[in-house]
């Protein structure tokens, strides 16, 4: 009677100790015959608890990443057109496909105000954020992270105690629970980052100036033709990047998708090739820009996913053994105590290595929007009546309808860099998906281009629809199709060689 009275109370021990895990299981830890079955069963449990997004929310983000990418060169074809663009007084070019002399200083620096504007919802750190947090009744505990996982190592007392326990009652009212739960919260999402992710996030927007500088000089010598397939090798630089960097492996489907994208995107440019003058130098700017410009893909992914220990230490993997099979109070106290203190030391570390989506989008908007109103201070508020004044007289635009147009363009951007770093962190594939979809965009700016800019607004005949466009849309779209499914195949196989781990 008393073994049965004792086995229930094991048993809900086991299963609060019960995580699942990415990787294998550390040796001496012993594994659950049925991990594979309960694996479904627990995710939709461990996203809410960590506060991740929903696929169907992440796949939103995308789609809305996708179209405010499309809009931005209508928009800024549509300020040119009123006046407020002048080649003469622009930094740092966005991600158009249309052309180069498009932009205007005074709507480059409202494209990057949007970003900037996240930073208001930004809060200072305290200083004992990442020192721990502690439960409602007061117990301490602290998270160890491994892989996409927290085991939670936190110590309570029961309100009783079983006297046949051979370890004793002491040890019992002091057992170790083990839960799902992830040690970084959502408030970590709304706090401004420690000073070494500041300086990296700050780092990388500077790269990527200069990166898209490097990129539309190209192109102002190379012209939009051969931009436009050089460019779209955007993705595979952030595929190749992210091996080297991010040590994720692409499957073989996953490559024929990437390279169907690449192929589809050159075949715009067949109806239309047109060679400029030093092209040859162009193009090996816009080679050498786009690389850089996709290593600040994965720059950006980089400094918002990585974990430098994505697995539980040895010492921790011993102290847990230790202290799970002991049979002395003061072993597994002792133990205890040296849990808490690695564990904390793995979490504080956790907390200096990851910058939230609105900090890194806050802090790359605030830098170019620095940057440029620099470049406004010095070069263009000294000439603004020829540069700004003269030819929105021409254009008979308004100081209202410039403020419209110019807002429009900050709130477009505002949706695309969010969504950005939101597609960077949590869609699968991370900076290499991020670049499928930048070539998704590409052929619907083409698509677009066609309807609002062939034969209106001073669009040329390169901007008409065409018979390689329609096949290079085709092309794009299976590579897509391609490229996701091998992403679903990789994603199942994944989840498929999860283990859960008994802490028994």
């Amino acid at each position: 009677m008393l073994l049965n009275s004792r086995f229930p109370r094991r048993r809900r021990n086991s299963d609060q100790c019960r995580t699942n895990l990415e990787s294998e299981p550390p040796e001496g830890l012993q594994v659950s015959s049925n991990a594979k079955v309960r694996t479904s069963m627990i995710e939709s449990q461990q996203l809410k608890q960590r506060g991740e997004p929903s696929f169907a929310w992440v796949l939103m983000c995308a789609s809305v990443y996708v179209l405010s990418g499309v809009t931005q060169p209508i928009l800024m074809s549509y300020a040119k057109q009123k006046g407020l663009a002048d080649p003469k007084c622009q930094l740092y070019m966005s991600y158009l496909y249309v052309s180069s002399e498009i932009i205007s200083c005074g709507s480059q620096l409202f494209y990057f105000t949007g970003p900037a504007l996240v930073a208001f919802t930004l809060r200072c750190r305290s200083r004992n954020y990442s020192s721990g947090k502690r439960n409602g009744d007061g117990s301490n505990y602290t998270g160890a992270s491994y892989g996409a996982t927290s085991i939670l190592l936190q110590s309570k007392k029961s309100n009783a105690a079983l006297d046949d326990d051979p370890r004793g009652s002491k040890e019992v009212d002091d057992a170790i629970y083990y839960d799902y739960e992830e040690d970084y919260d959502d408030d970590g999402e709304r706090l401004w980052p420690p000073r070494p992710l500041l300086i990296k996030a700050s780092a990388i927007a500077v790269f990527d100036i200069f990166a898209q500088s490097m990129v539309y000089t190209g192109n102002n010598l190379a012209g939009p033709t051969i931009f436009s397939i050089i460019y779209s090798s955007v993705t595979i630089w952030a595929a190749i990047y992210s091996k080297f960097l991010l040590s994720r492996s692409l499957s073989k489907l996953q490559w024929s998708g990437v390279t169907l994208v690449v192929l589809g995107l050159s075949l715009t440019a067949v109806d239309s090739l047109a060679l400029g003058k030093n092209v040859f130098l162009g193009a090996c700017l816009i080679v050498v820009g786009t690389s850089f410009h996709g290593l600040t893909y994965v720059f950006s992914e980089k400094i918002m996913t990585d974990i430098k220990n994505e697995s539980i230490s040895p010492l921790t993997i011993s102290l847990m053994n230790t202290a799970l099979t002991s049979t002395d109070a003061d072993c597994i106290n002792n133990k205890r105590a040296q849990m808490r203190r690695e564990t904390s030391r793995l979490q504080r570390q956790r907390h200096h290595e990851i910058i939230s989506v609105r900090a890194n989008c806050a802090i790359q908007g605030l830098v170019a929007t620095a940057v440029l109103l620099v470049w406004q201070l010095i070069y263009t508020i000294p000439q603004i009546q020829p540069l700004i004044f003269i030819p929105m007289s021409k254009s008979q635009t308004s100081p209202l309808h410039a403020l419209l147009i110019l807002s429009a363009i900050a709130i477009s951007n505002l949706f695309h860099s969010i969504t950005f770093f939101v597609t960077l962190k949590h869609l699968a594939g991370g900076a290499t998906s991020a670049g499928v979809l930048k070539g998704l965009q590409a052929i619907l700016v083409f698509c677009a281009s066609s309807v609002f800019l062939c034969g209106r607004w001073d669009g040329g005949r390169e901007m008409c629809w065409s018979a390689s466009k329609l096949v290079s849309l085709a092309v794009v779209l299976c590579g897509i199709a391609l490229y996701t499914r091998g992403m679903y195949g990789m994603t199942r196989k994944k989840k498929m060689d999860d283990v859960e781990i008994m802490c028994v």
